[in-house]
Formats: C-alpha cells, sequence, structure tokens
C-alpha cells in the first residue's frame, strides 16, 4: 500500500489583501509519516508539499494562491497513485483548500480512500465529511490514530479506531459537537519527525526569501520544534484544547537532546522556535532545556513565536535565556485590564509579574514581544483603550514590541459557543478578526480604535528607530528582510479593512 501525504497550496489573499506566504516543514505531517514507517507496516510512505514551489497564482475565484497551482497538485498526487491520500490543514481560513484539494483527487484517483486532519475538522467531522470525496477525518493528535486507520485499510477490516470518523459514524455525532477523544500520555514513545521525507534545504531557501513560517527569522537555517502538548489553563480564545487537551505533556530531556542534536548535526539547523503552547509551565523541566541550549557550540539561537506565561520568570531565568542564545521571548498578556483577563479569558494572569518580566527582559537587553487582543464580549470600548495605551507604553518605555490584534472567534473555542449562544455577531459569524457585535461595543468602534493605535505604533517604531541605536539596527534588519511589511503595516492603518 501507498501512502501520500500532502498539504495543499496556501491562500494568501485574505480579506481583501495580499498577505506575505509562510511556509515551513509540515511538521505535523513528518510525525504522522515518522510513526506510520515506526509501525513496521508493509507499506510506502511519501509527503508532497504543495508550497515548495513557492509560485503565486490565480484561481478561478479570484483567491491568490501560493505554490503549485490546483491542477499542478492534483497531477503530482495522480502520477504517484497513492491507495491512501491524508490531507493536512491546520487554520480554518485554509481549509477550503484541503476540500478543493480532496475533490481534485477524487476526479483522478477515485478507488483511493482519502483522509483529512487538523484543528478544524476535528471540532466540524460533519462539516469535512459533508465533502463527497472525503472517507475519514483523524481528530486530534494524528499519529497513532492514522496508523491504525492504515492498519485496518490493509487487513481489510472496517476502521473502527477512536477518533477516526468515516461517513457510517458521523451520522451518530450530535450536531457540532465531536466524539470524546484521548490523548497521546507518553509523548516520548513518538519518534522524531520524518525530516528525510521532505527538501528541508528548500524550506531554508524559502525563509531567505522572505517566506519563513514568522516574522523576524534571523537564523539561515531555522526549524520549528515543539516540547509539550496540552494546555491546563482555560483561556476562553485559545483553540489548542480541541486538538491537544488540557492534560500537560511533554518530552524528557533526553528525548528532546536527540531532536535537537538530529537538527544541528544531520541539517545545519542554526535556530530553534520553541513552539509550545506552555514552555514555562512547569519552570524547573525549562530550566533544564535552557541549561542544555546553553551548552551548544557554536551557540544555537532560539525563540518563543508562540507565546509564555508572563508569570513563570524571575530576573535569573531572564538573564540565563539571554545568555544562551534567545534572541527575542513572546509574552502573551491579552489584557491590561485584570477584570478582562479573569472573568472574560481566564487567563487568571498576575500582570504585576508579568511586568517584572518586561523590567528584567529591558534590564539584560533581551527583545520581549507581547499579545494582546480586544473585541472580547463583555469588554467595554474604555477597558480596550486601556489595554492599547499599556501595550504602546511598554513599547515607548522598555521596548515590548505590541502585537495586539481585534477577536477572532475560533471554532472549537469557549468565545466562540458563547458568541454563538447570545448571539454576539450580525448576520453570520465567521473567522476572522472583528466579528463581535454587543451592547458596548460594534466592529466599526472597534475599527476605529484599531486604526489609530495602529498609527501610533507605526509612529514609536520610527521614534524608538531614530531614538535608540538598538532599535535602528535591530528594525533596520527587520525592514531590510521583510521590506513589505511596513508597506502592509501602513496599509492596515489606512484601511483596517477587515
Amino acid at each position: 500500500m501507498k501512502v501520500l501525504l500532502c498539504h495543499p497550496n496556501q491562500k494568501v489573499s485574505l480579506e481583501g489583501m495580499k498577505g506575505r506566504p509562510m511556509v515551513g516543514p509540515p511538521l505535523g505531517l513528518l510525525l504522522v509519516a515518522a510513526h506510520l514507517r515506526s509501525s513496521g507496516l508493509p507499506c510506502e510512505v511519501e509527503v508532497y508539499d504543495a508550497r515548495l514551489s513557492a509560485v503565486f497564482s490565480r484561481n478561478e475565484k479570484g483567491e491568490t494562491l501560493f505554490g503549485d497551482t490546483d491542477a499542478e497538485s492534483v497531477e503530482r498526487i495522480r502520477r504517484a497513485r497513492p491507495d491512501v491520500v491524508g490531507i493536512s490543514n491546520m487554520f480554518t481560513v485554509q481549509v477550503d483548500r484541503a476540500y478543493a484539494l480532496a475533490r481534485l483527487v477524487r476526479e483522478v484517483l477515485p478507488e483511493a480512500i482519502i483522509v483529512i486532519g487538523g484543528p478544524h475538522v476535528t471540532v466540524f467531522p460533519q462539516e469535512a465529511l459533508a465533502v463527497p470525496a472525503i472517507d475519514y477525518v483523524v481528530l486530534g493528535e494524528g499519529e497513532e490514530r492514522f496508523t491504525e486507520l492504515v492498519r485496518a485499510l490493509m487487513e481489510g477490516r472496517t476502521p473502527a479506531v477512536e477518533g477516526v470518523v468515516g461517513k457510517v459514524q458521523v451520522v451518530s455525532l450530535p450536531t457540532h459537537k465531536k466524539p470524546t477523544i484521548r490523548y497521546i500520555g507518553d509523548i516520548d514513545r513518538l519518534p522524531l519527525p520524518a525530516y528525510d521525507l521532505v527538501d528541508l534545504p528548500a524550506y531554508f531557501e524559502l525563509a531567505r526569501r522572505g517566506f519563513s513560517p514568522r516574522y523576524r527569522e534571523w537564523g539561515q537555517r531555522a526549524m520549528t520544534v515543539i516540547t509539550s502538548r496540552g494546555c491546563p489553563h482555560t483561556c476562553t480564545f485559545c483553540s489548542i484544547h480541541a486538538t491537544m487537551g488540557y492534560k500537560y505533556r511533554f518530552h524528557s530531556l533526553d528525548y528532546m537532546k536527540r531532536h535537537i542534536d538530529l537538527l544541528v548535526s544531520r541539517y545545519g539547523v542554526d535556530f530553534i522556535h520553541f513552539e509550545d503552547d506552555n514552555l514555562t509551565h512547569i519552570p524547573e523541566r525549562y530550566d533544564e532545556i535552557i541549561q542544555y541550549m546553553s551548552t551548544l557550540r557554536p551557540r544555537i539561537g532560539w525563540d518563543t513565536p508562540n507565546g509564555v506565561r508572563g508569570d513563570s520568570w524571575t530576573r535569573e531565568r531572564i538573564r540565563q535565556a539571554k545568555e544562551s542564545g534567545c534572541e527575542f521571548l513572546t509574552v502573551a498578556i491579552e489584557s491590561a485590564v485584570p477584570r478582562v483577563l479573569n472573568e472574560i479569558v481566564h487567563k487568571r494572569l498576575d500582570l504585576a509579574r508579568a511586568e517584572d518580566m518586561i523590567r528584567w527582559c529591558h534590564e539584560f537587553n533581551l527583545r520581549l514581544h507581547a499579545f494582546y487582543i480586544i473585541g472580547f464580549p463583555g469588554e467595554t470600548l474604555d477597558e480596550m483603550r486601556t489595554t492599547i495605551e499599556f501595550a504602546l507604553d511598554r513599547y515607548r518605555r522598555f521596548g515590548v514590541t505590541p502585537f495586539l490584534q481585534t477577536l477572532i472567534p475560533l471554532p472549537g473555542t469557549p468565545i466562540h459557543r458563547i458568541i454563538l449562544k447570545f448571539g454576539f455577531f450580525k448576520g453570520q459569524i465567521e473567522t476572522k478578526h472583528n466579528q463581535v457585535t454587543t451592547d458596548d461595543f460594534d466592529p466599526e468602534q472597534v475599527r476605529q480604535l484599531y486604526r489609530r493605535y495602529l498609527w501610533r505604533r507605526l509612529g514609536l517604531f520610527a521614534w524608538r528607530s531614530l531614538t535608540s541605536r538598538h532599535d535602528f539596527l535591530y528594525n533596520l534588519r527587520l525592514v531590510f528582510k521583510y521590506p513589505k511589511a511596513v508597506v502592509h503595516a501602513a496599509r492596515n492603518a489606512i484601511s483596517a479593512s477587515w
């Protein structure tokens, strides 16, 4: 049996504006491929990432796509003649690309089994299976479930795997609810990702051309590493629990060393993105990771682009992070209003401790970014202004780069369910910015607040560039590497088109 795991091309014309393609190795597919190979099943496994051609095109809907065209993708898959096609979809805004690929594959390979996985279809398996081309949905963590699905297919059995839903099973699911699924307890038993199945230098080259999966990509050969899964916190806007659960599970230090040593020695990786959802949940474990990073020679740069909590840090931890090669930390503050944090976001973050983190990063000259969100139902316009003022003040005084966004109600999150239940929207709720309407505010009022914030942020960017040698050199590198980012930010400030 031949299995082909696919990442579709990427839509980059979102909400009326052409975005920057963000391309990194498909880590989820590489983990699934590695587990399938380690199972001993006599099957051939390949990975196809349609984004790697890095070509822009427009489809019949007028959307700008990045990567192989749909016709090129389906021809590539047809030539491979797989028995099973697995399609990955990580983001709701891209799910139509996954569905389109499934339909095209069905046309040229009518006998193939087509499987889809990812966060969106985990929450909405009924929607995915309503696409006639799709045979099965893999919910949550896919490594073990997909392997068992392939095993059943090879043995000629009707698959009966927890967390794998087909046309038969879906009719018994309650509307808009997914089945209860368990999560992998010991994630050390998973093999390392099958990096050999993709062309890693091609991804490094795309990053060099400005298509890295994150802004501020300073490594020449950067890779994402996830050292843990699950998060016990209950932030209402976060979608991770649908796929990874609440229980915190983590790799041992020995597993992590093997993983990073492989990346460094075999693939020449010089930068690590620690993209855990909660890297510092167990501070002592984080200390072990940083102590290990400090031993690497030559030094490997690292960052935390997915955000860390602001209440697990000490002055010594910040010092060690800087000395071990940390390029920047990103802290998830969300709101500067304790009532919003506690009663609406349910983050229960001690802002005083986050302020300590800000001061320590400034003391050790360690760059700090901060996530903020405005526009929650139950929040007031004045509370949004408080968060905006906090974000801009810490940028001005301490250089904490603010990444402030309006709420995106992601499917499967508590805040999405609240918005649906109480009707905090006009027309149809969509997975995009600024969809909430309450008695306290409407999208136009939030848009105006956000537009003024963007202009002030641009002004502070220019002011800090002119008054701080440190910021001048850093921002010059930033503009040189991502020249379209400033133009995009200015356009966003002018139009706030969403």
